[in-house]
């Protein structure tokens, strides 16, 4: 038999048994719509990831910063024996456990007076790598502000906050942002509020007007103190300027005068030796510290804080473009105050690295990493939840290839009933000369038709349900987000996917109709001439 006859005859039996065939066909569809329409999906979820994540100015920052928060951990074999120590009468595995507790609890109650800074040999050697587009360098501390005769301690930071992000200048409730060669700052509304400033018309006010930022110990340090300690809530920063001034001069006379307190004389001499200075060695270097340093800015805007939302652990996205500090200072100030502190001045407490779009971001913070930092950046979120949505998409594609297993089974059943049907058929092509081979195809083109034709149904279904849904996940990503996506369709259509899944589909019905074919092409002419 010629393949055009091979077809015919499939086809044939196909069309006589309209009824079963168009079930079978349907069954096959349904399958098909549901394979076409998981891969499309897991394939528009992951380009969404991989747009919503990449073409977002945060992907391509790193934050380089100090291992440990900046301080360097007292070495174990620093830590005094008997701080560590555990008893041998318990299992390996629990002495270990306690044994390492017990040194991070000495290390993070002993911290040394060492302060880890990222170096200048550190950035300079960043700026080097190819991926790299610019490394900032910036300064953050907790520092005493002074404005009028209020005082608020808050976190500053001292860096390039005139382009730090595009949207920033929206954040600004009045002004506009630092300079970088002068001493200006931007003050949030909540360190404005703390120093009296309560209405909007005294906010506004503060523009133009001096503020001192005192790094270090500050300003009438002895006095703050004096304040925390003698005042029943032990209040400091309440404590006024001029009330500081007063109580900062009492705490330098006070050693001067114990002999005057109704104390004995063990106790008397028992507070000179805490307050009377430790003599030096007549060899020791002198060495000249700066405790605290103070510099005068001027406010030229007021920023406001970003709005309080309930957290949500998916939303990782979020964020907002303001640095964490309460003051902005432009790069000027981090010469001026930072830079003449002994444990500042000889780097950088935090460096933002910005990687060249469509660079590898995650080989240069594996690099930044390799040079004794640590970083911290989106990309981990980014394969966690590209991770995720693959594990969901290949489990609901499973679930879909099941169902066309079930539609192969059906095939199953349908051929085989074809075969009882048609064995005298059989027997009659067999006698007029064809061969054991030519039944053995004519059942399986059957099983392959059966395939393309349901699979291009299908295909064609899933395309016009995916129109609506698309829509309809979109609305559900926006409710989540409360934001316009820069995403426009959540459902690929690659060039490949509708070839793989008729590909798929043909293969599996060809596999199913494979035994029923073989047990036709076995039927014996003669039986099968004498079968009713």
């Amino acid at each position: 038999m010629r393949t055009p006859d091979l077809i015919r005859a499939a086809l044939g039996g196909l069309w006589r048994q309209k009824a079963r065939s168009t079930l079978t066909l349907l069954g096959v569809a349904v399958g098909t719509t549901a394979l076409a329409y998981t891969l499309s999906l897991g394939v528009g979820l992951r380009e969404f990831i991989e747009n919503e994540f990449k073409s977002r100015r945060e992907f391509w920052l790193l934050n380089a910063h100090p291992k440990n928060y900046g301080r360097e951990l007292i070495p174990e074999k620093d830590i005094p024996p008997d701080e560590i120590a555990v008893g041998d009468d318990m299992p390996p595995d629990r002495r270990d456990r306690l044994r390492q507790k017990l040194i991070q609890d000495y290390q993070r109650n002993h911290p040394p007076k060492k302060f880890v800074l990222v170096t200048p040999e550190q950035v300079a050697q960043i700026r080097q790598w190819p991926d790299v587009d610019e490394v900032r360098t910036s300064q953050i501390g907790y520092a005493e502000v002074t404005f009028g005769d209020s005082r608020q301690s808050g976190m500053v930071y001292a860096g390039r906050v005139d382009d730090f992000e595009p949207s920033l200048q929206s954040h600004l409730l009045w002004g506009r942002l630092p300079e970088p060669t002068a001493d200006e700052a931007v003050v949030s509304e909540l360190m404005l509020y703390r120093l009296g400033l309560k209405t909007d018309e005294q906010m506004r006010t503060a523009v133009g007007r001096k503020l001192r930022v005192t790094l270090g110990q500050g300003e009438f340090a002895r006095g703050n103190t004096l304040a925390a300690l003698l005042s029943p809530e032990g209040r400091r920063d309440e404590v006024s300027r001029g009330q500081a001034e007063v109580l900062d001069r009492i705490a330098r006379q006070l050693p001067q005068h114990i002999d005057k307190f109704d104390l004995s004389d063990f106790e008397k001499a028992a507070v000179k030796a805490v307050l009377s200075p430790k003599p030096k060695p007549a060899d020791a270097p002198k060495k000249e510290e700066r405790l605290s340093v103070s510099v005068e800015v001027t406010v030229v805007g007021v920023s406001r804080l970003p709005e309080v939302k309930k957290p949500d652990p998916t939303d990782l996205l979020a964020g907002s473009p303001l640095p964490p500090a309460e003051v902005l200072l432009g790069p000027a100030a981090e010469a001026t105050l930072f830079a003449r502190l002994p444990q500042h001045g000889l780097g950088y407490t935090d460096v933002t690295v910005k990687v060249r779009p469509g660079g590898d971001v995650e080989r240069v913070a594996k690099e930044i990493e390799g040079i004794g930092l640590e970083t911290f950046n989106s990309i981990r979120f980014y394969h966690a939840v590209k991770r995720e949505v693959t594990l969901i998409s290949a489990g609901l594609n499973l679930f879909a290839m099941l169902s066309m297993v079930v539609a192969a089974i059906g095939i199953m059943n349908t051929l085989f009933t074809s075969v009882l049907e048609r064995t005298r058929e059989i027997g009659v092509l067999k006698a007029v000369g064809a061969r054991d081979g030519h039944i053995l195809w004519m059942f399986l083109l059957e099983g392959a038709a059966v395939g393309l034709i349901g699979g291009l149904v299908g295909l064609a279904v899933a395309y016009l349900v995916s129109i609506p849904s698309d829509g309809w996940v979109k609305s559900l990503i926006e409710q989540q987000r409360n934001e316009e996506m820069l995403t426009k369709t959540y459902f690929g259509w690659p060039a490949w996917l509708p070839p793989a899944v008729l590909a798929f589909s043909v293969l599996l019905t060809t596999a199913a109709a494979v035994f029923p074919a073989r047990r036709a092409s076995r039927v014996p002419p003669v039986e099968a001439l004498r079968h009713e």
